[in-house]
């Protein structure tokens, strides 16, 4: 029997201070990136987080929900200079 995990991203940036996260189940993988980084960064890195959860998951199915479009297209066209994507 398979199962099934949902993985939720974000990033956000309060004033000067810029954090990331993913979440699965119990399990949240966070991290801090430098004050000077742009919120595209924060949500990018959290999804960088939730592929590494991947690539060392027991799990087959995974769905991850990504709430920033721009982000997607970013990942999707692979045309963009950035050090997360």
């Amino acid at each position: 029997m398979f199962s099934n995990i949902e993985i939720y991203t974000d990033g956000s940036k309060d004033k000067n201070k810029v954090a990331t996260a993913a979440v699965m189940n119990k399990d949240i993988f966070s991290a801090r990136l430098p004050d000077e980084a742009a919120i595209f960064s924060a949500k990018a890195k959290a999804i960088k987080l939730a592929f590494e959860f991947i690539k060392m998951s027991k799990y087959i199915y995974i769905l991850q929900y990504f709430q920033t479009h721009f982000l997607v297209y970013s990942l999707h066209s692979m045309n963009i200079d950035h050090p997360y994507i």
